[in-house]
């Protein structure tokens, strides 16, 4: 699996479990939007992981 694959399902499960825990509403053009923008974001999410 690629970390990308693996980012995108993160974020994918994130906004799903805010729509059913906290009933929130993420409308599909925001959805695809936040989820783009994740996949943009790896490589800086990998780079910020591993400084620690």
């Amino acid at each position: 699996m690629k970390v990308e694959d693996f980012a995108y399902q993160v974020a994918v499960r994130t906004i799903e479990l805010l729509e059913q825990e906290q009933h929130y509403k993420v409308s599909d053009e925001h959805r695809k939007q936040i989820l783009q923008k994740i996949l943009q974001e790896v490589p800086q999410i990998i780079k910020k992981a591993t400084a620690k």
